[in-house]
C-alpha cells in the first residue's frame, strides 16, 4: 500500500533503519488494510545486524488465550463447528502478539524513539485515506463485517453499501488507541480499558453463536 510505503520510508531519512521503518508501515498499514495486518494479529521478524553479521529472529505470533479448552471448537452436542462458525463466533481470536514483538525489536535494534513511529499513522486515521479498489473489494465481498454493528458503521454506507473507491474514511478511534501505545507503550493494549473494550467484544461474539 503506498501509504504505508511512504510511511516506511520516512523512517531512515530521519535517521531510523530498518525495524523503526517496518514499524512505522506495519501500524499504516493496520488502517489502510485491516483485513489483511495489524495492531490485532501477531508477526514475525528476522532482524540482520550487518556489523555483527548475525540474525535475530522474533516470533510475535497469537497465542491462544488462558482460558483456552480442548473442547473449544465443539458444538454443545461435542460434534465439531465448521471453519465459518468457528471464525465467526469469536473463538478464533488468539492473544495479539505484534505490539509486544515489535517493543522488543525496537529495544534491541530500534533507532528512532517509539512514539515517532506512530506519526503517520496517526496522522492518516485522524485526517483520513482514500478507500483503495482492494479495500472496496474486500468489504464488498465479505459477508460476516454487515452483521457486526461497529464493522457495519465504519465499513458501509448508511443505506448498506460498502464504502466506495476513494471515499475518505476516518478513523479517530483508531488514531486515539495510536497515541495511547505512542506515549505509554504496549501496556496501554494489552491492560486497562482497551484491553478490555477487545475482550467485550470477542466475548459478545461468541455468546451470541453459543
Amino acid at each position: 500500500n503506498p501509504h504505508a510505503s511512504r510511511a516506511g520510508g520516512e523512517a531512515p531519512r530521519a535517521g531510523g533503519g530498518a525495524l523503526d521503518a517496518a514499524i512505522a508501515a506495519q501500524m499504516v498499514l493496520n488502517l489502510v488494510e485491516p483485513q489483511s495486518s495489524g495492531i490485532g494479529g501477531g508477526a514475525f521478524v528476522l532482524h540482520w545486524d550487518e556489523a555483527a553479521r548475525r540474525i535475530s529472529a522474533y516470533d510475535g505470533r497469537e497465542t491462544a488465550p488462558a482460558a483456552a479448552r480442548p473442547e473449544r471448537f465443539l458444538r454443545p452436542d461435542g460434534t465439531p463447528m465448521t471453519l465459518p462458525e468457528a471464525i465467526d463466533s469469536g473463538r478464533s481470536v488468539g492473544v495479539p502478539g505484534v505490539l509486544r514483538l515489535l517493543e522488543l525489536a525496537h529495544r534491541k535494534h530500534g533507532r528512532l524513539p517509539w512514539a515517532r513511529l506512530f506519526e503517520p499513522a496517526i496522522r492518516l486515521a485522524s485526517e483520513g485515506f482514500s478507500v483503495s479498489p482492494r479495500l472496496h473489494a474486500l468489504i464488498k465481498s465479505d459477508p460476516i463485517l454487515q452483521r457486526n454493528a461497529a464493522s457495519r458503521a465504519y465499513f458501509y454506507l448508511p443505506e448498506g453499501n460498502p464504502l466506495p473507491v476513494g471515499y475518505r474514511l476516518k478513523n479517530p478511534a483508531f488514531a486515539a488507541v495510536l497515541r495511547r501505545i505512542a506515549q505509554e507503550g504496549p501496556d496501554a493494549f494489552y491492560f486497562g480499558p482497551i484491553a478490555r473494550d477487545i475482550a467485550a467484544a470477542v466475548a459478545a461474539a461468541v455468546d451470541r453463536h453459543a
